[in-house]
């Protein structure tokens, strides 16, 4: 009786240490392939590392089934730090080639998903596209994770305008007596926004055009966008009365170099007052830009210095671009994403500067009006509003509808 105890707990103790041999690997190896795997999409949607915290959640939830690869994609791309990232659909398209399928897209593809972007603003569809794929299944077999599935839901249909026309309209100062071609008068002011509201049309911001092109949000049927370059004390104090008045908003393209922080600091337009015609003007400030940005007024970059850029060497460039962008976010709490160049004047070796810049598109001072369907982000075009300018002809410089 006793050998056959003794046989028995033999037995026992090798039968507990085979089953600790063999699951102890198998669940070491599981660990970190899951982290493989988050770390893979945070490396590919987010540009960086995964954080201790999140890491260890996102694989304590895979390995014990409650998620599913396709759940956590969902949760990282609709995340507010991915959104934040503000990509235009190509962005968007490669990035989930090479997260999700692991390679570049092919010319066939990548085409028909750009297409479903660029028309139908259908992010959740495409991205169900993507992970319900056999390309994504095997991907997450390799990780040893459960794939899942997400639900495209129904395609919308394109959002409709009125018009395809965008127009952006460009002006510089508004005074009450004009003494530049380049200012208009209040009177004229009141008139240009008194016009667009009685023709149907809404201002939007470049980060509402944005928002279309990336997520698909809605725009007013009629959009316009206003503009100003320099960024003179005149946008707070003479237009942006009126601007609130009709219940719009403009995108003010600052020169930052010449942005004091007080009235004590306040600067005025030495970058080119000395030119024949050109009357010295203050410059606004910063409390007075926070206060039209808090109100839903936008401020964009015209550069640092309002110099030629293509002129410059390209690291000046490179600093011009640089530093603006981060003046107004200190200031403003708020992403800049578009330049307009100084006297329109550009490169082709500056241009390919904004993307690692951090920046979206670029605007000349004229050119015409936009079309919605077609739009160069990186080389918008405006129509300039001049003293010289009629209001009585503004209905027809805009092709108003």
């Amino acid at each position: 009786m006793i050998g056959k105890i003794k046989y028995f707990l033999i037995f026992l103790v090798i039968f507990i240490l085979a089953l600790t041999l063999s699951i102890s690997p198998v669940f070491a190896d599981s660990s970190t392939q899951v982290q493989d795997f988050i770390t893979r999409l945070y490396n590919y949607c987010l540009d960086r590392e995964p954080d201790i915290i999140g890491l260890d959640v996102w694989v304590g939830q895979l390995i014990s089934k409650k998620t599913t690869g396709a759940q956590v994609v969902n949760s990282i791309i609709f995340s507010q730090e991915f959104t934040a990232r503000n990509t235009s659909n190509e962005e968007f398209l490669n990035i989930l080639y090479r997260a999700f399928f692991n390679r570049e897209p092919d010319t066939e593809g990548f085409s028909k998903w750009l297409n479903i972007l660029n028309t139908k603003n259908a992010r959740q569809y495409v991205l169900a596209g993507f992970v319900n794929s056999k390309e994504f299944k095997d991907l997450c077999g390799i990780y040893g994770i459960n794939s899942g599935y997400l639900d495209p839901g129904s395609l919308p249909p394109p959002i409709p305008f009125h018009t395809n026309a965008l127009p952006v309209i460009a002006l510089h100062g508004i005074e009450p007596v004009p003494h530049s071609r380049y200012e208009i008068s209040t009177g004229a002011f009141n008139f240009l926004l008194s016009t667009l509201k009685s023709h149907g049309y809404e201002t939007i911001t470049f980060y509402d055009l944005l928002n279309y092109f990336d997520n698909g949000k809605p725009l007013p049927p009629k959009p316009v966008i206003i503009t100003s370059d320099d960024g003179y004390q005149s946008m707070y104090t003479n237009a942006f009365p009126i601007l609130k008045k009709y219940g719009y908003k403009m995108t003010i393209f600052l020169i930052t170099s010449y942005i004091g922080g007080s009235e004590d600091t306040r600067r005025s337009n030495e970058f080119d007052h000395d030119i024949e015609g050109i009357p010295q003007r203050p410059m606004l400030i910063w409390p007075e830009i926070y206060q039209m940005s808090k109100y839903g007024c936008e401020f964009q970059s015209h550069t640092w210095s309002h110099g030629i850029i293509r002129n410059m060497p390209i690291e000046s460039s490179l600093k011009e671009l640089a530093q603006s962008k981060t003046d107004i976010e200190v200031h403003t709490g708020k992403s800049v994403f578009f330049v307009s160049w100084p006297h329109g004047a550009t490169s082709d070796e500056v241009i390919a500067l904004l993307p690692g810049a951090g920046y979206r598109g670029a605007l000349y001072a004229g050119g015409g009006i936009e079309d919605i369907t077609s739009i160069n982000i990186y080389g918008m075009s405006r129509i300039p509003i001049l003293r010289e300018i009629p209001p009585e002809a503004y209905v027809e410089w805009l092709e108003l509808q």
